[in-house]
Formats: structure tokens, sequence, C-alpha cells
């Protein structure tokens, strides 16, 4: 054989071996992807939950930067036990909270959960949360993507 034939026979396994770890990287990336969350959480904050209490509320405002609206549907944080969407409505003249199976975020706009509005509700909390301290909160969205933020807790006497 030919040293010319050698050279070719290397060189065409150099480009098969290339071809195949091209094809793995791009079968590995694919896999880790997730889908894109296009909703981000920004001004979050707790309200502070002294000793004994085992309740309080998280508040932000959920942006969406797509094309699509998109809906809040669960959520969960390392301080609780559970997690969940509310509204407060005026309903004969009394303020009441219920939970909601969603909260919309709207194409290329914004949903602001706030005191007397949406919020999400933290129930049975494993420790005090006191100002200074912050809560990890992970948000679920209909498209399966997650919103992940820090939370700092806000002291009785400074929140809006």
């Amino acid at each position: 054989m030919t040293t010319h034939h050698t050279i070719m026979r290397r060189s065409m396994r150099a480009l098969a071996l290339v071809t195949t770890l091209s094809a793995v990287s791009a079968g590995a990336l694919s896999a880790q992807a997730t889908p894109a969350a296009a909703v981000t959480a920004t001004g979050a904050w707790v309200r502070e939950a002294p000793a004994g209490r085992k309740v309080t509320a998280i508040f932000l405002t959920a942006q969406n930067t797509s094309g699509t609206a998109r809906s809040i549907v669960s959520g969960s944080t390392d301080v609780s036990d559970t997690l969940e969407l509310h509204e407060m409505k005026r309903e004969n003249g009394m303020m009441r909270m219920s939970p909601v199976s969603s909260i919309v975020v709207p194409a290329n706009g914004k949903a602001e959960l706030r005191p007397g509005g949406l919020h999400l509700m933290l129930f049975g909390l494993k420790r005090p949360l006191v100002a200074g301290d912050s809560v990890h909160v992970t948000l679920t969205l209909d498209s399966g993507a997650r919103v992940s933020f820090v939370a700092p807790v806000r002291a009785m006497g400074s929140m809006p």
C-alpha cells in the first residue's frame, strides 16, 4: 500500500471520529435543554413572620417578555411546607382571601402580586422569617419552565 493511501485512510477515520463526536455532543446538549421561561420576577419580597406565626406572603412583579401569555401554576420554597397562589377580593363590603389555580402573566406584559391583590402564600413555615433573611422561591409556569429567585424578608413596619 502506498503512503498516499495510508494518509487518506487515516484522514477518513479522523473525519468519521469528528462527525461521531459532534453528533454525540449535539444530542447531549439537546437532552439538557429546558424550556425558556420568558418570565422573570422582580421586586420580590416576603412579609416578616415572627416566631409562632406559620403563615406569610410573597409579593413581586412577574414580567413576560414573550408574545404568548403565560400562567404561574405552582411554586415552592425551602422555608415552608406549601406555597399557594392567592387573591384578595372585596365581596359584600369585606375583603376575602381565596386560592386561585393560576396567575396569568399577559404576553409582553406583567402581573403585579401585591398586598390587597394577587400574591403567594406560604403555609407551614419551618422557621421564623425576620427582616434580613432571604427566601429561595421557584415558580412553575404552564409551559413547564421554572422561574427561580431570592426574595428578601421585610420588617412589618417597612411594608408598603
